[in-house]
């Protein structure tokens, strides 16, 4: 929304430019989603260049990623040493990261899980 209102452009007018609705413009706005040439034609109209298009391409590249990873883990069987690792992890937090996307300005968050093992302070008994 901030390149589009940088570039002059209302988002009826902008759609009727690369081709695409003034409902689209609003969707892609709001949230987010649109197609890896939306981003490009858009990113030409508002003199972005290709920086919208690349960015689609990083986030279609991080999803693609994260769907791979989850998908293997999915596969994969506990062993029973895995199933003694979730067991003893008893202290996990969560935080939050907030910030916003440098290229459209929405909010975005990552949330980071920390788990720590607590280990005893004293020293290891040395054989006699």
């Amino acid at each position: 929304m901030a390149l589009r209102q940088a570039a002059g452009f209302t988002q009826r007018h902008a759609g009727r430019r690369i081709g695409y609705s003034r409902s689209a413009v609003a969707r892609a706005e709001a949230t987010g989603v649109c197609s890896r040439d939306f981003c490009l034609l858009a990113g030409q109209l508002y003199g972005a260049g290709d920086e919208l298009a690349l960015a689609h391409d990083q986030i279609a590249g991080a999803a693609a990623a994260a769907r791979s990873q989850a998908a293997r883990r999915a596969r994969q069987r506990p062993t029973p040493a895995d199933s003694a690792a979730l067991a003893e992890e008893h202290n996990v937090t969560f935080s939050v990261l907030e910030s916003a996307c440098p290229y459209c300005g929405k909010p975005a968050a990552v949330l980071i899980r920390h788990s720590a093992a607590l280990m005893p302070l004293g020293s290891p008994e040395t054989p006699p």
